[in-house]
């Protein structure tokens, strides 16, 4: 072990200081393009984008629409979103157009903006089976050749008058056969997608798409993505960590994993890495990909996993890695060391399974389904319930509904919103009710309830909500200043009845599984900065776990500042009684987070040194699959 210490230090030799490029790329997100409730989740995808990019060191602006003209020294840019742009819009495009400019449509129905690019609209598709793209042979150099991402609806294109527009990719269906369009090759070296790029999932791909697309004008992109990447790999031997995990490592350990052959297997990467910065190209960026891997598996084998510990993931799908084969998903988390799975099967407006309670969305049983997998491969199954968010509707009527019977919070001016109210009775009982019909139904091993708070506490002060608190806490003169203000009359009452009610809509549930279904564990996601989550949503969960009202608390500790998360875990672990109740929330993709297999697994470390009982991964996707779980497996997840 020595002699492979003795190399470390030379691995990290010949790193380069990058300087900063000025952007050449904008990502635009709408204002006028797309209704302006869309227009959050518009910004979030454009985001995505930009993200992307300075994950591999190249600088991209994210731009409100309307503001390209101001922009000259961009030469390639992304319209995300853009349903119906207007007038203004459209000319900005065709200046650009004319200026030499390329660009990247992503998700349009505008014939106008379309006959720029050499396309026409064909209509709105909705409800489709596609769940990949598969890439031709005249995709850019070193773009991938298919990406994984279910897409539900898109806008058709079919090709104009031009030569030089033609398919770039298509979409497959869930068995594999291609059905529309996903990415034209259009006039002037641009593109158009028929859908967007999104989140959630194979970002390592997507990355590598844009990556190639912008490598088609601008030069030096890979050279400069391939650094960053290889910068990150290194930085476990640049600060001594991995030094220093390898001195304590035992030496009959040490060779029962391998880590001769590992070590070895680094170096020799690096020095390929190097070799392939000096030549450029997409191969400099695979190769310090490699490396990154290897860098990650060699840390990953200094780890030891507790024998008794929960190894949980979040699937927020709902439908596993596979949308038609739960079978393979559990058999490849089983593989992995996953012991647990969150199976996010309902929510106040869905279910993703036969019920006589919540609206039905899709026509399988997917929790049969996760259950049947699962057991089969030694996971616990917990039904991941939506509480209060009315998020995944099964259909706006659904909605619609709620907001008829007064189900629903208000904002102050008694506006409605797309959110239950949890101090509503029938709210509560109903949320008992979708549990009971759970725990009947299925075998399942825990109830997993999410959104159980309150969106926020001007969401909580609608005239519904006021009226509830006042019948029971007395009269709040001056509303609603008097809870707002930091020192107004109510505002302690208020905030300690608001607290009290979502305790007792905990408390239902865990009397109705007491009663009926014991061996049912029941456990909450919740949200990690703790003791302001109480004032902000209402989540005094940490009373929850001292008065025996959930047997696991799931924190979502989503960061990505090591001394951020310690901060947290030491509040929520200050009881050890408690911190065994605890299973810390890792946001590998969340949107508070992005973590590398390395920060992941310094953070399990975290807290396993808080006295959890264990870890949850967010999320179930591809990005997890492939570059998360694998590393894992070398010893975090493998006792």
């Amino acid at each position: 072990m020595i002699r492979a210490l003795s190399f470390l230090l030379l691995l990290t030799a010949g790193i380069l200081t990058q300087g900063v490029w000025a952007a050449e790329i904008a990502v635009v997100y709408p204002e006028r393009s797309v209704a302006a409730s869309e227009r959050g989740y518009a910004k979030a995808l454009a985001g995505h984008i930009r993200r992307w990019y300075a994950e591999a060191g190249v600088e991209a602006d994210l731009v409100a629409e309307g503001n390209l003209s101001a922009r000259q020294g961009h030469s390639l840019i992304f319209l995300v979103d853009c349903h119906t742009p207007p007038q203004e819009t459209l000319a900005e495009v065709r200046a650009g157009l004319s200026a030499g400019k390329r660009f990247v449509v992503c998700y349009s129905g505008s014939d106008d903006l379309a006959r720029l690019f050499g396309l026409r609209a064909a209509g709105y598709r909705r409800n489709g089976p596609w769940r990949s793209m598969r890439f031709l042979e005249n995709r850019p150099r070193g773009a991938p050749t298919a990406i994984l991402q279910t897409s539900d609806n898109l806008f058709a294109m079919r090709a104009g008058d031009s030569a030089a527009v033609k398919p770039m990719a298509w979409w497959l269906n869930a068995a594999g056969r291609p059905t529309e369009v996903a990415w034209w090759r259009t006039v002037r070296g641009s593109y158009w997608m028929t859908h967007v790029l999104t989140g959630d999932g194979d970002e390592a791909d997507k990355r590598r798409l844009v990556l190639a697309i912008a490598a088609e004008s601008i030069p030096g992109v890979w050279e400069r993505a391939a650094r960053t990447v290889r910068d990150e790999a290194l930085e476990p031997l640049r600060d001594g960590s991995l030094s220093a995990r390898l001195r304590r490592l035992p030496r009959e350990l040490a060779e029962t994993r391998g880590m001769e052959r590992a070590l070895t297997l680094m170096r020799a990467q690096q020095t390929a890495t190097e070799r392939a910065l000096r030549k450029g190209g997409a191969e400099a960026y695979q190769a310090a990909l490699d490396l990154r891997t290897l860098v990650s598996r060699v840390y990953g084998k200094t780890f030891h996993a507790p024998l008794d510990e929960t190894r949980a993931v979040w699937d927020h799908s709902g439908q596993g890695l596979w949308p038609d084969d739960w079978g393979r998903t559990a058999a490849t988390l089983a593989a992995h060391g996953i012991t647990d799975v969150y199976v996010n099967v309902a929510g106040a407006a869905f279910a993703l399974y036969p019920s006589r309670v919540l609206p039905r969305k899709g026509s399988r049983d997917r929790l049969a389904e996760a259950v049947a997998a699962c057991h089969k491969h030694g996971l616990r199954v917990h039904a991941w319930l939506l509480a209060f968010s009315c998020e995944r509707a099964a259909s706006p009527e659904a909605v619609r509904g709620f907001k008829k019977r007064g189900w629903t919070l208000q904002d102050p001016a008694g506006q409605d919103l797309n959110w239950l109210d949890p101090t509503h009775p029938a709210v509560r009982q109903r949320l008992v009710d979708s549990v009971r019909e759970i725990a009947t139904n299925y075998e399942v091993d825990g109830i997993h309830l999410d959104f159980i708070r309150f969106p926020g506490l001007p969401q909580s002060l609608g005239p519904r909500t006021r009226a509830r608190f006042e019948a029971t806490a007395g009269k709040a003169a001056g509303w609603p200043e008097c809870v707002t203000d930091a020192n107004g009359s109510a505002r302690a009452r208020f905030l300690r009845w608001r607290a009290e009610q979502l305790a007792d809509a905990v408390q239902g549930v865990r009397a109705w599984l007491h009663a009926n279904k014991p061996a049912v564990a029941l456990s909450a996601a919740v949200y990690g900065k703790y003791p302001s989550c109480v004032d902000s949503v209402g989540q005094d969960w940490l009373s929850w776990l001292r008065a025996g009202l959930i047997d696991v608390a799931v924190p979502m500790n989503y960061t990505e500042d090591p001394a951020r998360l310690s901060d947290w875990l030491g509040t929520q672990t200050a009881d050890p009684r408690l911190a065994a109740r605890i299973v810390s929330g890792v946001g590998v993709t969340a949107s508070e987070s992005r973590l590398s297999a390395v920060q992941a697994m310094r953070q399990i470390e975290t807290a396993r040194q808080a006295g959890c009982r264990g870890f949850a991964l967010f999320d179930l996707d591809e990005t997890l699959r492939t570059d998360i779980l694998p590393v894992l497996r070398e010893s975090i997840t493998t006792p």
